[in-house]
């Protein structure tokens, strides 16, 4: 049973409920206003230079704090050279070749990255079979091997399957994209100089699931 004094307190919050309910409503809200931004052309340039102190940089295929901005530009200086491009058509695809070929690049590195990975964790896992051993009585020296170890190597120089899987559908993907890219820019430049593109020769370079890989 509630005591006088909580039901004391029930009534004085039911009143002050009551004569909340009674105060007339307030002004209606007016939604806030919306940001604009810079106008003058000074002030969208400084917007922009921002945005890219910030790594913010629009359609670079570059990975903020794990990639190097100077690195991307000097390897796409590079490609567009090897082209020779004329015209912004021409340098348009040049710079889409250099992309992609940069973001297979990154698909090498992701693959190297997991395998280091599942090398670093050798020891770490070959402790914890050594404690398990222990338990079931297996002498840990023998879990510890050095043999156990090369057989830990051997196993973890590829990536898991899984990885393997995502590694070749994505180089796949990036490598069909740059033949298309590389052949459109070449049937323009040959055109340009009153030659007869050759017609591209289309393939598919994914293996089915069921090849094994």
């Amino acid at each position: 049973m509630a005591t006088k004094r909580e039901l004391a307190a029930l009534d004085k919050a039911a009143a002050r409920i009551d004569e909340r309910e009674r105060l007339p409503a307030g002004p209606p809200r007016t939604e806030p206003r919306p940001k604009r931004g810079p106008n003058t052309a000074r002030g969208k340039a400084a917007s922009s230079r921002n945005a890219i102190k910030h790594g913010l940089r629009s359609g670079v295929p570059v990975i903020p704090h794990f990639e190097s901005f100077e690195e991307w530009e000097e390897f796409r200086d590079e490609i567009i050279t090897s082209y020779a491009p004329e015209g912004r058509l021409e340098t348009e695809l040049a710079v889409t070749c250099a992309s992609i070929l940069w973001r297979k690049r990154r698909v090498a590195n992701y693959e190297t990255e997991m395998t280091a990975h599942h090398l670093d964790d050798i020891p770490e896992d070959m402790n914890l079979t050594a404690s398990y051993g222990e338990l079931i009585g297996v002498p840990r020296e023998l879990s510890l091997s050095d043999e156990k170890l090369q057989e830990q190597v051997s196993r973890r120089m590829l990536a898991t399957r899984d990885h393997m899987e995502r590694v070749i559908r994505y180089e796949s993907h990036l490598h069909r994209l740059w033949v298309q890219t590389h052949h459109e820019l070449e049937a323009l430049q040959t055109h340009r100089k009153g030659g007869r593109p050759s017609p591209l020769a289309r393939f598919d370079v994914m293996q089915s699931r069921a090849s094994g890989l």
